[in-house]
């Protein structure tokens, strides 16, 4: 398979219209994304954390894109979203919530742009009994 690249553009923290409550932070993180000669644009993704003392090294819940059903390299591809994500939030983590205070629930929009390029090939239905 070709080469994918992700054109990450911003993120939405913390917003209660993707879900974010007293326990979980969950944002919304933007991007583009080219396989190949095919480039899907506006594309997004859902990350979900929890929101406790001890919990900003945990993985993070990330969904499958939105609008995008092709080749994606899913675990290459969850690994490059938290990076990003983790990048774009950075030491902010504790304004949401590791240090006992929380913040209110609203709409924190991060304009973060970041390029990658990952090799990406056809997955297999994890469900599929073959």
């Amino acid at each position: 398979m070709p080469p994918a690249t992700l054109a990450f553009r911003r993120c939405v923290v913390n917003s209660a219209a993707y879900g974010s409550d007293e326990e979980h932070v969950v944002s919304r993180v933007f991007f583009d994304l080219l396989v190949g000669d095919a480039g899907y644009a506006n594309l997004c993704v859902d990350v979900r954390q929890l929101v406790r003392e001890g919990t900003e090294s945990e993985p993070l819940l990330i969904s499958r894109p939105s609008g995008y059903e092709g080749p994606l390299n899913f675990q290459v591809f969850q690994c490059l979203v938290e990076f990003y994500y983790r990048q774009a939030v950075g030491g902010r983590w504790a304004m949401l919530g590791n240090t006992g205070i929380r913040m209110r629930l609203e709409d924190w929009v991060i304009e973060h742009e970041m390029l990658v390029q990952y090799e990406v090939f056809e997955e297999e239905d994890p469900l599929e009994v073959g």
